[in-house]
């Protein structure tokens, strides 16, 4: 989704959450167009874009297949629709932190664990508390994301949020070259994916002491290593080195 910058105090209209109950009033075809996204993404998500055919799609909403091509036409319009209709909830949730945010710093630069939380925690609580079907959408995003064919449908609907947080995160760290920036940005977004993803790997590295299915339990301890993250770029040089240990 396109979403343009927003100044402080600016009132974004929240998009209607998907997977609940809508108002009464819809067209006929809504509640059929419904059945069909959520068919898709559990396919998607499970299978992958080249795993997943439209017939599928059809086969799974229980629709015929000439009624998936007539509202989505193409499986790369499908995938598209599929990723924008979560991705404008996520974005409305974070453009209402970051505001509130700015608000809270005034002229200052925002408080980097805001800026953390901000972005990570919608994402996290939606996959936490939002049910199946964002459980399912998380694993699609974790896996388009580090997939160059499918990585442009992710950029064109999250994009433009993550540039307003990377400005601010710029912002608290004038000091920190933009690039170094740019990539924690990065690590910080695969650590989130990973982790609502729920890949199973603490559960086996622990031999089933720990687990990973408490999102909210598991982000207590992601927020503060990512903030430090952050943090700690500006006090290392470009190698890596804490600053002042380069030897000359």
């Amino acid at each position: 989704m396109n979403t343009p910058s927003t100044k402080p105090g600016t009132p974004v209209e929240p998009p209607q959450v998907p997977g609940s109950a809508r108002p009464n009033g819809r067209k006929a075809g809504d509640a059929t167009r419904d059945r069909m996204l959520d068919a898709a993404e559990i396919l998607f998500a499970l299978h992958g874009f080249h795993g997943t055919s439209m017939r599928e799609v059809a086969q799974q909403s229980e629709a015929r297949l000439a009624l998936v091509a007539y509202h989505f036409g193409t499986k790369e319009a499908l995938f598209d629709r599929v990723v924008e209709r979560r991705a404008s909830y996520m974005a409305h949730q974070r453009l209402q932190l970051l505001d509130a945010a700015r608000d809270r710093a005034g002229d200052g630069p925002i408080p980097l664990e805001e800026l953390v939380a901000g972005y990570v925690s919608p994402f996290v609580e939606r996959s936490s508390k939002g049910g199946r079907g964002w459980k399912h959408y998380a694993l699609l995003v974790a896996r388009a994301s580090n997939a160059p064919d499918y990585a442009k449908v992710i950029g064109v609907h999250y994009n433009a949020v993550a540039r307003l947080f990377l400005a601010e995160f710029s912002r608290a760290l004038p000091e920190v070259q933009e690039e170094r920036i740019f990539h924690a940005f990065s690590f910080m977004v695969g650590t989130m994916l990973s982790l609502v993803a729920e890949p199973g790997r603490i559960e086996s590295l622990s031999s089933g002491r720990y687990a990973s299915r408490d999102l909210e339990r598991v982000f207590s301890t992601m927020l503060p290593f990512l903030t430090a993250g952050f943090s700690v770029l500006a006090s290392t040089n470009l190698s890596g080195s804490p600053l002042g240990s380069a030897k000359a």
